[in-house]
């Protein structure tokens, strides 16, 4: 549970910084969505054998999806932030978003140890809602915005 209260908290604090900075409210909420996507873009190259461990075993080439994934999330981070590409990267962010609600429902059944799933369905309480915020987020602030 501890991996939601960080997103949670990067998306909220970032949102706050930026706005302490001086940045416009649809700049602020970019700069909250850029920092979640680092910051788990970050452990897909970190700890790759835990993300690995959340995908079915029936899927082929898994440190490479890992890795591949992990770029995409930096690519979004990124994307979010410049404005020429703000509303596309939200666009890409919502669709990865709903994408990947598959891999974390899978893992949670399965009770994989690693950012919470390993509390198992329970986990899914929050998680799914998580995902709901993240997309309403990326949409209000970059896809409508941008």
């Amino acid at each position: 549970m501890k991996n939601v209260l960080i997103l949670l908290g990067l998306l909220l604090v970032g949102y706050a910084g930026a706005r302490f900075l001086g940045f416009n409210h649809e700049r602020a909420g970019q700069v909250g969505i850029a920092l979640v996507f680092a910051f788990t873009a970050l452990g897909h190259f970190i700890k790759q054998d835990e993300m690995i461990s959340m995908l079915p075993d029936s899927l082929p080439a898994r440190r490479t999806a890992v890795l591949l994934s992990g770029v995409l999330e930096l690519m979004m981070a990124i994307g979010v932030l410049l404005p020429s590409l703000t509303r596309a990267a939200g666009i890409v962010i919502c669709v990865f978003l709903v994408l990947v609600t598959p891999v974390n429902i899978h893992a949670a059944l399965q009770r994989v140890n690693f950012g919470g799933h390993g509390a198992g369905p329970k986990y899914l309480w929050v998680r799914l809602p998580l995902q709901i915020v993240l997309i309403a987020w990326t949409y209000w602030f970059a896809v409508r915005s941008g």
